[in-house]
């Protein structure tokens, strides 16, 4: 009686292709979201400032018109970082969107040509 051995290296390699565009997924998906975490974490950031700077503001104003007209230059800089934050956040997601879109069409075409291969 005759036994064929096991490949056991083209299982693997059946294998890492067949996991090959999970790996990337997983990969594109981890890389958003360590983007889109140190942004909001540079904007948790800039949000303790802001509000560290306005407790400090609260004791070292001279009088209400000087505490109020500080209290606006504050608030107007902060909301101006907070926009670009914002603005920085949908370009991320853009570029992001464009990544997974580039992916899953690759993938399709990838998977279609195998499949007509093997039909």
């Amino acid at each position: 009686m005759i036994s064929q051995t096991f490949d056991f290296n083209a299982f693997l390699d059946a294998s890492k292709k067949a996991f090959a565009p999970a790996v990337k997924f997983n990969e594109l998906s981890v890389q958003g979201f360590e983007r889109i975490a140190r942004q909001q974490l540079a904007f948790a950031g800039e949000m303790l400032d802001y509000s560290l700077q306005q407790m400090q503001l609260a004791t070292s104003a001279k009088d209400f018109n000087d505490f109020t007209a500080r209290q606006i230059e504050l608030s107007t800089q902060f909301a101006e970082k907070a926009t670009q934050r914002s603005q920085d956040l949908i370009k991320l997601h853009s570029e992001q969107q464009a990544q997974l879109t580039k992916w899953f069409d690759q993938t399709v075409s990838e998977s279609t040509k195998a499949a007509r291969k093997a039909a």
